[in-house]
């Protein structure tokens, strides 16, 4: 149990701190691609490129024989499990992960939100999502087993596409405060990724960053100590990444909510609990640790994510547009 304490922590304040240093929350780098701005988008694609050849290296070496090595794919559960993630992320205006790192930045009303998450994953827990499983799990669940190659083959060809199509495509990095920019998000991300997922195999744990699973297991008294751990450590690693960046860039600052935030972001956690139960992955289980592992469900979920900000986002664009009952429109 101290084994998995300590390798979880470690694991989740190496996470949190990238995460708070880039400012990478996913909800922000797909709405800022909506928005023709891929700064982060980008750091996040280099950094599960190189999380892929770092998984692939890992599975070769002794020890890790229990991880994990793909997740199953149940087209039904995942796409409308990442809808209703996607939905979630512009309802509460962030990401699972984003309100672990804020909360350790000294966004008070992120405790809200986690609430929000822990009641909709308990809530989702017991939910019966028809449709059937195309592929069970394990590496027939990745690209390389349908393609029939070698993970480290495919993982080594994603990474250089990914820098070629990076490289080729020149984008400004001068983000203001000191934030991260695009080429050491992904550095560190990748080299977080792979750190904690050998952390993982040391402290027998047989999958990586994530988020699901780790209510339920302590509602059934019986924890999930790396992954408690992991998401505690995700909150340490924000402090000292808002403690020790420029304060222009998420610096640590306690901090309240405007009082309809804490609704919005009470129903948006709801829905991201939900959706990463019903999806079997939340945006670190799918959108960092399953697109590294190169799990076909992941690649799938992501996408739906992306939908469902994409929906929710023209939704609330509308009906920030649309005037009031007895209220004049503008070209009245």
């Amino acid at each position: 149990m101290l084994t998995a304490i300590a390798t979880g922590a470690l694991a989740g304040v190496a996470t949190g701190f990238v995460l708070q240093r880039g400012q990478l929350c996913f909800h922000s780098a797909i709405r800022d691609s909506l928005e023709r701005r891929f700064l982060l988008v980008r750091g996040w694609a280099l950094g599960v490129a190189i999380g892929a050849v770092g998984l692939a290296v890992l599975f070769l070496l002794p020890g890790a024989e229990e991880l994990n090595r793909g997740l199953a794919f149940r087209p039904v559960a995942n796409i409308s499990g990442g809808l209703l993630i996607g939905v979630g992320m512009v309802v509460a205006r962030s990401c699972v992960s984003g309100l672990f790192y804020k909360l350790g930045s000294g966004m008070l009303g992120a405790l809200v939100g986690l609430g929000g998450w822990a009641v909709g994953e308990l809530a989702a827990r017991d939910l019966t999502i028809p449709g059937p499983t195309l592929l069970p799990g394990g590496e027939e669940a990745t690209l390389p087993g349908i393609l029939g190659l070698p993970r480290l083959l495919v993982a080594v060809v994603l990474l250089v596409l990914v820098a070629f199509v990076l490289l080729r495509r020149p984008h400004r990095d001068d983000r203001p405060g000191g934030a991260w920019g695009w080429q050491r998000i992904g550095l560190g991300l990748g080299a977080a990724v792979t750190l904690a997922w050998a952390l993982a195999a040391i402290g027998g744990s047989s999958f990586g960053p994530s988020s699901v699973g780790a209510v339920v297991s302590i509602a059934d008294s019986d924890p999930n100590y790396w992954l408690v751990a992991f998401l505690l450590g995700i909150v340490a690693g924000g402090t000292v990444g808002s403690r020790t960046g420029d304060p222009r860039a998420g610096g640590f600052r306690l901090r309240g909510e405007p009082r309809v935030r804490y609704f919005q972001l009470a129903a948006g956690g709801v829905l991201l609990g939900a959706g990463g139960w019903i999806a079997g992955g939340c945006n670190l289980g799918h959108g960092l640790s399953g697109v590294a592992q190169l799990s076909v469900s992941s690649y799938v979920v992501v996408a739906a994510m992306f939908l469902g900000v994409t929906a929710a986002a023209a939704v609330s664009r509308r009906l920030a547009l649309t005037p009031a009952r007895g209220t004049a429109s503008p070209s009245s």
